[in-house]
């Protein structure tokens, strides 16, 4: 009889084991703006810039509340402040909304690309705080923003 629930238990380990490795997206399996997804599938991934420079991970999705579809990730960016020769960071905590249409996918498993470097990031609208939704006044501002720099 243990020897049944033994290779139960393995058949059941095998079997979640396999699921979670399908259910990965690789390199160029970035969902499109318009597919449906779980925002828990892009939060954590890593952000690299146009020369493959690390620029921050996704810290939210932000849904369009009319359609329900993928409108804003929000990346999390560290902005650097230059002060003679130190290197300081000044404002640790900015969160920065970007239009989804921006991103590829990435050069590694779980990153995306984006098509701006910290030259782009540093003036963008962005919150102090993590946002749970936009009005539209603040859509307004960002699309207009990240239209500019196209």
């Amino acid at each position: 009889m243990t020897v049944i629930k033994t290779l139960v238990l393995l058949l059941l380990v095998a079997v979640a084991i396999l699921g979670a490795c399908a259910g990965n997206s690789g390199v160029g399996d970035l969902p499109t703006p318009d597919t449906n997804l779980r925002s828990a599938q892009l939060v954590g991934y890593q952000v690299y810039g146009t020369e493959g420079k690390w620029l921050g991970e996704v810290s939210g999705v932000l849904l369009d509340p009319v359609t329900g579809k993928v409108a804003h990730l929000v990346l999390f960016f560290k902005e650097p402040r230059v002060y003679g020769r130190a290197l300081m960071v000044m404002n640790p905590r900015r969160f920065i909304p970007i239009p989804w249409a921006r991103f590829t996918s990435g050069p590694q498993d779980s990153s995306l690309s984006l098509d701006a470097d910290e030259m782009v990031l540093i003036p963008a609208p962005y919150l102090d705080t993590a946002p749970a939704a936009l009005n539209a006044a603040q859509v307004q501002t960002i699309d207009a923003y990240w239209l500019s720099e196209q």
